[in-house]
């Protein structure tokens, strides 16, 4: 056997010292034509000890070895390498001697990408770049999933859950690192998963046992929320930083800036898929010469649901104009709103409210709340209220975007209304056994997934029972005769039309079908 051979044999069986370590990968290093030569015996015992390896060991030892490859050049890969074989144990020394294998060979067929995750579910997904997914579909080592808007729920080859938002460019390393560039993902990682790594480009998040979420915005601000456990987070030019539960981090250099988790700031469920056929109401917004909008009912009990057409203070009657579908009523923010005796949908039930909306380019901060409300808003009932509105308060918020509140919590949207447009809106509530309004409600606008650009935290529970009003349209919840609140404003300025409210939750295809053929699909 030739001294090589020899020596190769004496390295595989643990018997090479430290001297003959050296010696052998400065001699592969400058020779790689003996290296090719000598790749056979190398490949099958590396091999055989690789089959030895239990799944999770293989599954990373390939994305690390992968990863590798990808970065170095030839000079910095192979000290890389030389490195391994002075340092680590025998399986790891197969994995290097077969890696320098295949780079001097110039071929990487050992080297084929392997499945990192499965697509389990997609939920108002647009894509972006070149290529796409389907539910059920094997991510692997080295693709980018690009979405433009909606959810994607992944299941990571065993190690956990991950939940990506658009718009987001996910790109996976291997079976235990990822890379967002941009987006949001909620990672929920097991015992197999622990030691997963999130890279971003102001550092990483290493998970240690948790739920937690990282975020990487347009503007590459970069924040890292934990939700339950433990997280390490490293800052770029920074050192470690240990993270726990309701604690998060702002990656602006150094150790970052720690601030109280907002567990709101991501999905952590996705909604479950409508089954069966719902309850609803539906106002055309065809007013009447007797001031009322008839109502469509489907499915719930007898009782008045007609719109009555009001005034108050300085306000005129809503009037009619031409709308999306026929005529649609238009509010002046002064007073006129309109209501029906249909109390809404009460406590924690799902459902979902339709509408189409116009607000005019030179709408004001005090003419925002109160396009379609019901519920109570007593001074401690938080939560207990159900409000859409194009938001006012530049602390909730970007001003303009739509806003869903319950008295205590809120979400707002990303897209500017006051633009004097007709745009869609379905404001969907999904079934969870405590849902919240900054977890378990989405916005679709103009049939895609709203982006939420702030969210409050609250318990949802809206109390109709004792309510003293049914549903109202153009009118703040807030806002009595008896204590008027002139803070804010009391009254909505725009138009509306063909509105429903429906008992349960739909989803994206069902919403669409309903913005262009105004009916609900069956």
């Amino acid at each position: 056997m030739k001294e090589d051979e020899q020596d190769i044999a004496r390295l595989l069986a643990g018997e090479l010292d430290e001297a003959g370590r050296r010696v052998l990968a400065k001699r592969f290093a400058a020779d790689p034509v003996a290296l090719k030569a000598l790749g056979g015996q190398v490949l099958v015992e590396g091999l055989l000890g690789v089959a030895l390896e239990d799944g999770f060991s293989a599954e990373r030892r390939r994305g690390e070895l992968m990863e590798a490859v990808r970065r170095a050049d030839q000079d910095d890969f192979l000290a890389g390498v030389q490195g391994r074989i002075r340092r680590r144990g025998w399986r790891a020394r197969i994995a290097a001697l077969a890696a320098l294998l295949v780079f001097g060979a110039g071929t990487w067929t050992v080297l084929r990408p392997v499945g990192v995750g499965t697509v389990t579910r997609l939920e108002t997904v647009s894509w972006g770049g070149a290529g796409s997914f389907a539910e059920g579909g094997v991510i692997r080592s080295g693709e980018r999933l690009r979405i433009e808007g909606g959810l994607v729920e992944l299941e990571m080859g065993g190690r956990g859950r991950m939940i990506v938002e658009g718009p987001a460019d996910l790109e996976f390393v291997n079976g235990m690192e990822s890379k967002l560039h941009r987006g949001r993902v909620l990672m929920r990682v097991n015992e197999a998963g622990h030691g997963y790594r999130v890279e971003t480009p102001k550092g990483a998040v290493i998970d240690l046992g948790t739920e937690f979420g990282v975020s990487v915005g347009g503007d590459q601000r970069v924040e890292t929320h934990v939700l339950s456990g433990e997280v390490e987070a490293v800052p770029e030019g920074g050192g470690k930083v240990l993270l726990k539960k309701d604690e998060a981090l702002l990656f602006d250099g150094g150790a970052g800036t720690r601030f109280k988790t907002d567990g709101g700031s991501f999905y952590t469920e996705l909604p479950p898929r409508q089954r069966g056929g719902l309850k609803s109401v539906h106002w055309a917004m065809e007013a009447t010469g007797d001031g009322s909008d008839r109502a469509a009912v489907n499915g719930f009990g007898p009782g008045s649901y007609d719109m009555v057409l009001q005034t108050m203070d300085q306000g005129g009657m809503p009037g009619r104009v031409e709308g999306v579908f026929g005529s649609a009523l238009a509010f002046d923010g002064k007073g006129g709103f309109a209501e029906s005796a249909f109390p809404g949908i009460g406590g924690q039930e799902p459902r979902t409210v339709s509408f189409w909306v116009k607000a005019p380019r030179d709408f004001s901060i005090r003419e925002g709340f109160g396009i379609i409300s019901w519920g109570s808003l007593e001074e401690t009932g938080f939560g207990q209220a159900w409000q859409i509105s194009i938001n006012p308060l530049d602390q909730d918020g970007p001003v303009g975007r739509l806003r869903v509140g319950a008295h205590g919590g809120q979400i707002v949207g990303n897209t500017d209304l006051r633009d004097g447009r007709w745009h869609h809106v379905a404001v969907v509530l999904y079934q969870a056994s405590r849902p919240d309004i900054g977890r378990h409600v989405m916005i679709y606008l103009d049939g895609e997934l709203e982006p939420i650009s702030r969210r409050a935290l609250h318990e949802l529970d809206t109390r109709i029972d004792g309510a003293d009003h049914g549903v109202w349209l153009g009118r703040n919840l807030s806002y009595k005769s008896s204590r008027p609140t002139r803070q804010h404003g009391g009254f909505f300025r725009g138009e509306l039309d063909e509105v429903f409210i429906l008992s349960g939750a739909l989803g994206q295809q069902e919403v669409r079908h309903l913005m262009k053929r105004n009916e609900i699909s069956r």
